[in-house]
This record gives C-alpha cells, sequence and structure tokens, in this order.
C-alpha cells in the first residue's frame, strides 16, 4: 500500500505537535487561577464594591424589571460567594 507523500508531511508537521501538546496540557481551574492573581495583586474591596455598584445600576436602568431579575442581579453583582457555596446554595433552593 502507497502512502501519499502529503499525508506523511501533514501527519509529521501538525500530528505529532498537537498528540504532544494534548499529552502535557494541564489546565489551571478558575478558582487556582483566581488564588495565584489574588496572591500577586491584593484585591481592593473597596474598589470593587463601587464597580459592583456601578454595574448594578446600570443594569437596573431599565424600568419594569422584575423582582426576580433584582435578585438574580444581587446574586450576580455580589462577588463574594466561591463557585461552591454558590451551587451549594442553588442545591438547597431546590
Amino acid at each position: 500500500m502507497k502512502v501519499p507523500k502529503m499525508l506523511i508531511d501533514y501527519t509529521l508537521r501538525f500530528g505529532i505537535p498537537i498528540a504532544l501538546c494534548y499529552a502535557y496540557w494541564d489546565p489551571k481551574s478558575d478558582e487556582e487561577i483566581r488564588r495565584d492573581v489574588e496572591s500577586k495583586i491584593k484585591p481592593d474591596l473597596e474598589a470593587r464594591k463601587k464597580k459592583q455598584a456601578k454595574f448594578a445600576e446600570l443594569l437596573l436602568q431599565k424600568d419594569g424589571i422584575s423582582s426576580e431579575s433584582k435578585q438574580q442581579l444581587d446574586q450576580v453583582t455580589a462577588f463574594t460567594k466561591t463557585k461552591e457555596q454558590y451551587l451549594a446554595d442553588r442545591k438547597n433552593d431546590k
């Protein structure tokens, strides 16, 4: 069976590097990335609260927003719970 040269060329050019990258790739979770960033840059809670208030104010400018939407907005703009706490609270609500 004759193998085309182009198939061999593309396998060597793309297949092997992709396989090596896939074998050695170890992505970090969101929590690990957050810990790394916060260890390098200490979070400024005062500035964070101001930005959250501004964000919430911009979203609340629409008329006729329901109380459920306001509750969801409060949850989104709180940024105080970890992912595990949020999922546990969500599980308890159900």
